[in-house]
């Protein structure tokens, strides 16, 4: 019985990916999404053991892909490492639904839903709980986040907590930035092809 949870991540994993892989297979030719990320921010979690709330400052480290970014409404699979100092580290893995300003670098927002394997502490603030992640998305990669932790797929101790982050994502800074800031500074390189506006030169009288 105690593999369940662990099939359970493995099989949002492959879920999530597969929906990635699925999306950018729909539009012929078409490049995907692709996300790193470095956050920190801070959390409380509470200990259900012990009915307390503890607080810790934290860092987060996140990779995934997802659909063509051309979309106006991306969704894709993410896997993320945030590590509560004091506490111990998650590992979550889940589906990302992101706005395509958000995939392109720009203004944006995306949510992302996961199963977190919280092996640390004898599971009192939760063993397996399901987060949830809020984030609004900047020009130049720019991030920040909201989250919360909640119930645990094996029962009691239950989780319960909320992270606030802020970050940069580098590719959405680099590779997949397109968008308001070419206009400033156009990117030499970009994974996915430009915006046909940003082509348009004007008739010469």
């Amino acid at each position: 019985m105690r593999r369940a949870p662990n099939r359970l991540l493995s099989t949002a994993a492959a879920l999530g990916l597969g929906i990635a892989l699925f999306g950018g297979e729909r539009v012929a030719r078409a490049e995907v999404s692709s996300w790193l990320s470095a956050d920190g921010g801070y959390s409380f979690q509470r200990n259900a053991v012990r009915d307390y709330n503890d607080k810790a400052a934290a860092m987060s480290f996140a990779v995934g892909v997802g659909s063509t970014p051309d979309a106006s409404f991306v969704v894709g699979g993410i896997f993320r490492s945030t590590t509560y100092f004091n506490l111990g580290t998650d590992l979550s893995v889940g589906p990302r639904f992101a706005s395509g300003g958000f995939a392109r670098g720009d203004w944006g927002a995306a949510l992302d839903v996961g199963v977190t394997g919280r092996y640390w502490r004898g599971g009192d603030y939760g063993k397996y709980p399901v987060n949830a992640t809020l984030w609004g998305g900047t020009p130049w990669g720019f991030e920040l986040g909201v989250g919360t932790d909640l119930l645990s797929l094996t029962g009691a101790p239950m989780a319960r907590g909320f992270t606030a982050l802020v970050g940069i994502d580098l590719l959405r800074l680099t590779v997949m930035r397109r968008g308001s800031t070419e206009k400033s500074w156009a990117n030499p390189a970009p994974a996915t092809a430009p915006d046909p506006a940003s082509l348009h030169t004007p008739d010469v009288e």
